[in-house]
């Protein structure tokens, strides 16, 4: 059987490949495309491009014909034409986010030129200035199946301290774990927020790691009660919970309706340990910079998701809060898994305007939108994609997001209103590539967020070259995400000369890989049991210890 299906492999391989090539096939290439189905790269693949590939390894009901795939696959595919569409109605042809001047919308538009002069087509007029209010059109291949992933993991078992007796950093680092801060800010404030994020509907999902770390922290199994034998303390205060929780009831600017008063008196005069150690306290102000309080900035030591103004920060990744995404999730998909084929070359859905951030780099969301329906053909690379501004008002279910962006080969994360986006780290863990704008900065470095803006090594977990971690646990971004230079007008022919080198994105596939578990945070049964966005966490603040900003070296 194995002979017979060699063969046929063989066979299949020299049609497409005969089709598909300008160059005289030989013999050999046969032979070494039966080796590279062990793992071995033969010299022809490198000339190969993405949709031969596909070609090769897919079956037919994976089509990037759209009549083919809803034909071949009628249980969970749809035509793009179909007017039952349910999965269609979250997206819908008219941008109901794009601005026509001030706060009016050109759905506002339209309304206005209906009501005054009764025109029959008020969004075409509409559409003759704003051509970018229209979405460009829409090939989905799935059909929502209406079954949600499972709970939150705030909403599964966690583990008590002592369960734990492993961890990738036990034996390195000693941790003092505070107990003695106020309930309002303390066990009470956690207990709370766990609660709110155990909802499958709420939608902070920007601001929930800190309550994971306070978790994985407090069953630590190099946790210490003896400060004497602590090498840092961990205070164990949710800022950036606290600040999305709006005690007062209204949210303003740099979380100033937190006050300081309520900080100073509930945490900070809470930490008896804190005189002659306060560079080895270490505080969790997980939350944008800018949106974090001012108190919580001056903190000598602590972790935020960036970017980073002093060395004494240390950035950590955005959680992904559903089960698929843990550690053991993401390390149980083979190899076969990362470089799959794929039905849509790029995917992007996202939200243009910001109203509470009017000079935000989400420009840049609105100049890709223009550029897609300007210039871009009906497929890139030879496969269609799914681009699409969503609509506030009937936001997609997350199991969408995760089927289009898992059945992808390039995910745009471009700029939103801070350095980095969730999005970044969660299309990494779903298997596809992500796509920046690379701009250049004011010490000469390079930003992925706006001309001039913080440098990628001030923004993103243990990037190489940050100095942030031991240099053996830094992160080599650039071995896996693709940079833009040049404006968004540059991103389609980017990726199609990627595509046409399947090697190169397989490369970057299986570098993808190996990093994803580190942008993972382990809960539950996966806690402290594999290297992942904690053990990360621990490590880079070893290297703070040991360093020269202590001399504990």
């Amino acid at each position: 059987m194995r002979r017979i299906l060699r063969v046929w492999a063989l066979c299949g391989a020299f049609a497409i490949i005969w089709q598909n090539s300008a160059n005289i096939f030989r013999f050999k290439d046969l032979q070494a495309f039966v080796a590279y189905s062990d793992g071995v790269a033969p010299e022809f693949l490198t000339n190969m491009n993405y949709s031969t590939f596909l070609e090769l390894h897919r079956p037919k009901h994976h089509s990037g014909n759209s009549t083919s795939a809803a034909s071949n696959n009628s249980t969970n595919s749809v035509s793009s034409n179909s007017t039952d569409s349910t999965v269609k109605a979250y997206f819908p042809d008219f941008c109901e986010d794009c601005m026509w001047s001030g706060q009016l919308t050109c759905a506002g538009r339209a309304d206005f030129l209906r009501n005054r002069y009764n025109t029959p087509n008020p969004q075409d007029a509409v559409m003759n200035d704003r051509k970018v209010c229209k979405n460009p059109p829409l090939q989905i291949f799935w059909r929502d199946d209406g079954i949600d992933e499972l709970d939150s993991i705030f909403a599964q078992p966690r583990m008590s301290r002592g369960n734990a007796t492993t961890s990738p950093m036990l034996g390195r680092i000693s941790i003092y774990f505070y107990e003695t801060l106020r309930k309002d800010v303390g066990v009470d404030l956690v207990e709370n927020m766990r609660r709110q994020y155990a909802d499958r509907n709420n939608t902070e999902t920007n601001a929930q790691a800190d309550i994971a770390i306070i978790d994985l922290f407090r069953t630590f199994p190099g946790r210490t009660d003896d400060a004497a034998m602590a090498d840092a303390f961990v205070v164990p205060y949710p800022h950036a919970s606290h600040c999305v929780s709006k005690p007062t009831g209204v949210w303003m600017a740099a979380c100033r309706h937190i006050a300081h008063e309520l900080m100073q008196g509930g945490v900070l005069n809470k930490l008896d340990h804190y005189v002659g150690n306060h560079k080895r306290h270490l505080f969790l102000n997980v939350i944008n910079q800018g949106n974090s309080n001012p108190t919580m900035r001056e903190t000598p030591l602590s972790l935020t998701i960036g970017p980073r103004y002093k060395s004494t920060n240390i950035i950590v990744p955005y959680l992904n809060n559903l089960p698929s995404f843990q550690p053991s999730a993401i390390r149980g998909r083979g190899e076969g898994w990362w470089t799959r084929p794929r039905t849509y070359s790029v995917t992007y859905f996202f939200g243009m305007s910001n109203s509470k951030m009017r000079h935000s780099p989400r420009l840049y969301r609105k100049l890709f939108m223009e550029e897609v329906q300007n210039n871009w053909p009906e497929t890139v690379g030879g496969l269609p994609y799914a681009i699409r501004v969503m609509t506030k008002r009937n936001k997609p279910p997350s199991r969408l997001f995760t089927h289009m962006y898992r059945d992808s080969v390039f995910c745009p994360t471009f700029p939103g209103d801070t350095p980095p986006q969730k999005r970044f780290f969660d299309v990494i863990m779903m298997g596809c590539i992500p796509v920046v704008l690379e701009f250049d900065t004011n010490e000469g470095k390079k930003s992925w967020h706006q001309p001039g803006g913080q440098p990628i090594e001030n923004s993103y977990p243990w990037i190489k070259g940050s100095n942030s971690t031991d240099p053996s646990n830094e992160i080599d971004y650039r071995s896996f995400v693709v940079a833009v230079t040049g404006g968004v007008e540059n991103v389609r022919p980017t990726v199609e000369a990627i595509m046409r080198n399947y090697t190169e994105v397989r490369r970057r596939q299986l570098a993808l890989m190996e990093v994803a578990p580190y942008f993972s945070y382990g809960m539950g049964e996966d806690a402290h049991r594999y290297p992942d966005a904690f053990s990360k966490i621990l490590s880079a603040l070893r290297y703070y210890l040991d360093g020269p900003y202590l001399g504990m070296r």
